[in-house]
């Protein structure tokens, strides 16, 4: 029997995931954008599973692997494909709200990436519209002082 994770709804909106046997994939979203899936099952005394990062956030794979690396539970294992931008990864029952409670940092980190770097996007393209409206304006005034 495979489990899937999904989102558990809390009035705080939290990102926490658990193990269910809904048909619904974890999905964690930034605005209207899917950034990453998690599925995952039992496997005897453990639970094994993939993240895949979405297209257009395959670059934050790298991020989520120096992340991990901070500090992963003892039992949690993992093995990334770069090329696919995914990661498998098992880990003991035992330690089930242990890895959970880790991963729902880890997305949250993410996600705050994923927002800090669409402000700056905003900022740095707000800025190149002052400077080309500088330009021109710097034209006009000289090209009038000509006349």
């Amino acid at each position: 029997m495979s489990a899937l994770v999904k989102p558990v709804k809390t009035e705080l909106k939290s990102n926490a995931w658990t193990v269910s046997t809904s048909p619904d994939l974890s999905q964690f979203i930034v605005g209207k954008e899917v950034i990453l899936k998690i599925f995952s099952q039992e496997v005897g005394n453990q639970m094994q599973g993939m993240c895949r990062f979405e297209r257009g956030f395959e670059q934050l794979l790298p991020l989520f692997r120096g992340l991990i690396l901070l500090g992963k539970p003892s039992s949690l294992s993992l093995i990334y494909d770069f090329d696919r931008a995914q990661a498998f990864f098992t880990f003991f029952q035992s330690e089930k709200v242990e890895v959970v409670r880790f991963f729902n940092r880890i997305i949250e980190l993410l996600k705050r990436e994923v927002a800090f770097k669409e402000i700056l996007d905003q900022v740095i393209e707000n800025k190149k519209r002052f400077r080309a409206e500088q330009s021109l304006l710097h034209s006009a005034l000289k090209g009038a002082a000509w006349d």
